[in-house]
């Protein structure tokens, strides 16, 4: 999956980003035993196709609009250059939220991707980014190709491997848009404001 945010407006070498893997299993970010609860259907079983995919729809809309992941991914996120001042902090801010940096790595100017040593630079996760600058006495790598993705920074994003992982107000706010699918399955137009945007607002970022 390729992706490209607001977070353009923070970093202005951001290029986007691209997530690798994520978390393969049968867990799904809402667990349908709890969508079944949501629904007061427990013990029915006939339209659980069904119910599967509006889970993963309205899971992938609010990743999509709140720029998170809620299963793990591993993600690789470009950047045109490294920041031009060493005491200028470098924003990842591609996905939410990370849990730790992988690796820095970048093109020099022969084209050879290079690894950063993680030993020089230093990480800041707050809510709402990560940053990324050089320890005291460092620099940041300055022999870089000209390229799209000449920086690419590997993290984890997400709030673990399992349903259970993700906060409480995030799951229901989750089950109450599922919910609202399975009651109007026509193309009803949505409201302008709702309980469930509420619920969502710990996936919104402040920055």
């Amino acid at each position: 999956m390729i992706g490209n945010d607001y977070s353009t407006t923070h970093s202005p070498y951001y290029t986007g980003y691209t997530v690798s893997s994520e978390t393969i299993s049968e867990e799904l970010p809402v667990a349908i035993e709890d969508a079944r609860a949501q629904l007061r259907m427990d013990d029915l079983r006939h339209d659980d196709e069904y119910l599967m995919l509006l889970i993963r729809a309205q899971c992938d809309i609010i990743e999509r609009s709140y720029q998170c992941s809620l299963l793990n991914k591993t993600v690789t996120e470009n950047h045109r250059q490294f920041p031009l001042s060493s005491i200028t902090p470098m924003v990842i801010a591609g996905l939410w939220p990370i849990g730790s940096i992988t690796s820095v790595q970048y093109y020099n100017s022969a084209g050879t991707l290079q690894t950063w040593a993680s030993s020089e630079y230093t990480t800041n996760i707050s809510s709402g980014c990560v940053t990324i600058m050089p320890k005291s006495n460092y620099t940041y790598p300055s022999d870089l190709a000209v390229r799209p993705d000449a920086v690419q920074i590997a993290y984890v994003a997400g709030y673990g491997t399992s349903s259970a992982s993700i906060p409480d107000s995030v799951r229901l706010g989750l089950l109450s848009r599922i919910g609202r699918a399975y009651t109007n399955r026509e193309d009803s137009p949505e409201q302008v404001f709702s309980m469930s945007d509420v619920l969502l607002q710990p996936l919104r970022r402040w920055m």
